[in-house]
């Protein structure tokens, strides 16, 4: 048998690699995701050490969370319009800022709740601007036979830092203290700004037309791209329930570690590192897939699967229970998600690639702080179970009714 008969033991894992754009753009992708998730370690941990708060959680999320929302569309209209590259080099920098004020208010004690929050909404703002853009980094440089699994490998950095994140943000702050956790999120800017200088624009690279209409024209353009086209917009509405319900829970580990498991810094970096591990395996199997994981079964078994977790993880105080279903909900939510985002960005016409991935995730930081601003507000009352517990059941309703009309709602499907 030759070199070229044998079979591909790493399947769209070996593809995506085959095209050198994706090796440069892993490099800085891979460092500024860890990095970026022990900052958002960090700020969450700071928060309860300073306030001891739910609500002062579920505010720190909102802060990060409310640009998104606001300013997405226009966001999303301005990708369409000018060089995504651009645009990510200017955000990178401008985030590269905003991380290494965070390590020197920090350092010269002027860090006070009210400064953490002003950073945190300015970091909100600039992750807004970046967004759309950096959706459609890989369409523009990896070649489109191999896109499939160059955004599950993708997506494998981002819960990879999950993983990784957590624990290193733990020691860090364990052993250095918050200023070096800011810190290292400053140099995983520099890093992603140093491979983006490297990258080159295939030559078969045609950019899209740029808009001849205003910018709330080209918002109400992608409004109405989105609500034609029903397969996207019924995966809106799951991304929207399962995040609210998902991600509320995680902005509230730390008080989940705190008065269930009763092991503080330590049992809150265990829980999202499992779920990071459970996550990271989940895009991996995807990418080995490649285009035949880009089904719609697969993410409605995740979507249950994720949300039956979850009411099983937020009912115990063991923490080796807890890591282990953390673990499965993070292979559960995490297919779900690259299954769901690899359907849109397959189906999606590149002159609304912007705006459409805008508002995927301007649905998802929205159902974010949704989730944990409900979540933190009644776990004041009732801790955080009961109000978690509720979130499930409502997901669970929610996938009864699409389930049972998933025929008719993603016809292109079937």
């Amino acid at each position: 048998m030759s070199a070229s008969e044998k079979p591909n033991r790493l399947g769209g894992i070996s593809e995506a690699f085959s095209d050198l754009n994706f090796r440069i753009y892993s490099i800085g992708s891979i460092g500024s995701w860890i990095s970026f998730f022990v900052q958002l370690i960090t700020v969450a941990w700071l928060t309860w050490e300073l306030t001891g708060s739910t609500k002062w959680l579920a505010i720190m999320a909102l802060l990060d969370i409310v640009p998104n929302v606001v300013l997405m569309p226009f966001a999303g209209a301005l990708s369409d319009r000018f060089d995504r590259h651009k645009i990510m080099f200017v955000t990178s920098g401008l985030l590269f800022l905003q991380a290494a004020l965070l390590a020197v208010l920090s350092w010269t004690g002027a860090l006070t709740i009210w400064a953490l929050a002003l950073l945190v909404l300015v970091h909100g703002v600039f992750i807004c601007l970046m967004v759309p853009a950096m959706y459609g980094i890989l369409p523009r440089f990896v070649a489109r036979p191999v896109l499939p699994s160059a955004i599950a490998v993708s997506s494998a950095y981002t819960q990879l830092a999950v993983f990784i994140g957590p624990a290193i943000a733990g020691w860090i702050i364990s052993s250095y203290g918050v200023t070096v956790a800011f810190a290292v999120n400053a140099l995983g800017y520099l890093l992603i700004i140093s491979s983006f200088a490297r990258m080159r624009t295939p030559d078969d690279y045609v950019p899209p037309k740029r808009s001849s209409r205003t910018v709330m024209g080209d918002i109400f353009d992608g409004v109405t791209y989105i609500f034609e086209r029903k397969t996207i917009s019924s995966l809106l509405i799951i991304l929207l329930v399962a995040d609210a319900i998902a991600l509320g829970f995680i902005h509230m580990v730390p008080a989940y570690a705190d008065t269930v498991l009763g092991m503080g810094v330590v049992g809150m970096t265990a829980i999202l590192a499992m779920r990071g591990f459970g996550a990271t395996c989940a895009a991996l199997r995807i990418a080995y897939s490649g285009r035949s994981a880009a089904k719609i079964e697969h993410v409605l078994w995740a979507f249950l699967a994720a949300l039956l977790a979850l009411m099983c993880l937020v009912q115990t105080s063991n923490l080796y229970v807890a890591a282990i279903l953390a673990t499965f909900m993070g292979f559960a939510a995490e297919t779900r998600k690259t299954v769901t985002l690899t359907i849109i960005q397959l189906d999606v016409d590149e002159n609304q690639r912007g705006r459409v991935m805008g508002t995927v995730f301007m649905f998802s930081q929205l159902a974010a702080g949704i989730g944990a601003y409900l979540i933190g507000s009644f776990a004041m009352g009732f801790g955080v179970q009961a109000p978690t517990i509720i979130a499930v059941a409502i997901g669970l309703c929610l996938w009864v009714v699409i389930f049972a009309k998933r025929k008719r709602l993603f016809q292109d499907q079937y």
